[in-house]
């Protein structure tokens, strides 16, 4: 009888497991950035309501400059330079948000991989093999659920060196290869935007005490590629806080994960639907 309960509470405790997610309810578009073993990036947006997934292909020897204030690297070098920096596939998440102002939040190595391909066995591997990222198990069974229902022609694969948003350059190691080129072309917005952030009108305010303008101004370009709308962008005295979010709707909990930020309890000041407040620390890590 004991062997029967510690079974039955095992079994429990591992749907429970297979159950929870953190990333992905199914119902809103989710980025996915892929480091894949031949160098190169894969960012894998699902897209629920119009049941399908785009994946966009970032050239390895695209050049970067990496989060947290590490340098200028081609981006084939930004997962290895995350582990050796203790930060894991974080490091890339940030990166690609930071360099291509694409809205992701959820990263993984080229085990990930399958969930963009459309394989059946790659899709089964991405779903219950182990690999670095982090996505819960319960977020891999939905990815994995919503991409074995898709049929070929729900998937779309795009090459951001012939989108016009990458040019060909000479690096700064003296090779070519690809730098990013103006702002971010409206077929691409269309793949990131939220149709339901845009309907609702949001707006958002900036409380800049990071000492840095720059950094307030790559994150109201994220902020409106995902479909709201920076109304205010106003500069306090320097503080060396890191990053706080006003807002009690869908879209300060999917900023608090994208952007790594505490959410406060708080409604936001005035007329806004949300309110971040930046300082050096989040500076320092973006």
């Amino acid at each position: 009888m004991v062997r029967l309960i510690a079974l039955a509470l095992a079994a429990i405790f591992l749907l429970y497991l297979a159950l929870t997610t953190k990333y992905w309810n199914s119902k809103e578009k989710l980025s996915l950035v892929i480091s894949s073993p031949e160098g190169g990036v894969v960012v894998s947006v699902l897209d629920p309501q119009n049941g399908e997934i785009t994946n966009i292909s970032i050239p390895k020897n695209t050049q970067v400059e990496a989060s947290r204030q590490l340098g200028t690297w081609k981006i084939k070098s930004i997962w290895a330079l995350g582990v050796n920096e203790k930060v894991g596939g974080a490091l890339l998440k940030d990166t690609v948000v930071k360099n291509f102002k694409f809205p992701v939040s959820v990263w993984a190595n080229g085990g990930a991989l399958g969930f963009a391909s459309g394989d059946t066995l790659g899709i089964l591997k991405a779903m219950f093999f182990p690999y670095d990222t982090n996505l819960r198990m319960g977020d891999r069974l939905r990815i994995g659920i919503f991409s074995l229902g898709l049929s070929n022609s729900k998937r779309t694969d795009l090459d951001l060196a012939k989108s016009g948003y990458l040019k060909k350059a000479k690096l700064t190691d003296g090779e070519e290869g690809y730098v990013l080129s103006g702002r971010l072309p409206k077929d691409l917005l269309v793949v990131f935007s939220d149709p339901e952030i845009s309907r609702l009108g949001l707006k958002v305010s900036i409380k800049d005490a990071s000492g840095n303008p720059r950094v307030a101004q790559e994150i109201a370009e994220v902020i409106e590629v995902m479909g709201a709308k920076v109304a205010a962008v106003s500069k306090e005295t320097k503080a060396s806080s890191d990053c706080r979010i006003w807002g009690s709707n869908f879209f300060a909990k999917d900023l608090t994960r994208l952007l790594s930020c505490k959410l406060e309890k708080e409604p936001p000041q005035g007329k806004f639907d949300l309110e971040i407040e930046i300082g050096e620390g989040f500076a320092e890590r973006f």
